[in-house]
């Protein structure tokens, strides 16, 4: 199974809260509800999703911000990204 925005962004935002417990504190969700969703079985809703990317902005900072001093990725002809080719 591949990972998804959706698990990614719980995954991020359970990292950053210190675990999926303090995630499911915050969510007000269920632990099994909150590990089906990071595995993929399960869409969190989008007001959960919502929320998961707010705390994620919270912890981290808006990208581009004051604090983002690195120069954005270079981009091909075509305007592509050049940051996820490997």
């Amino acid at each position: 199974m591949t990972a998804s925005g959706y698990n990614l962004a719980l995954l991020r935002a359970a990292e950053l809260l210190g675990g999926r417990d303090k995630l499911t504190n915050v969510l007000r969700v269920p632990k099994a509800e909150l590990d089906q969703r990071i595995g993929g079985v399960a869409k969190p809703p989008p007001e959960v999703f919502l929320q998961v990317v707010e705390l994620i902005l919270d912890e981290t900072g808006p990208a581009g911000g004051p604090d983002d001093a690195t120069d954005p990725p270079p981009h091909d002809a075509a305007g592509s990204s050049q940051r996820y080719r490997d």
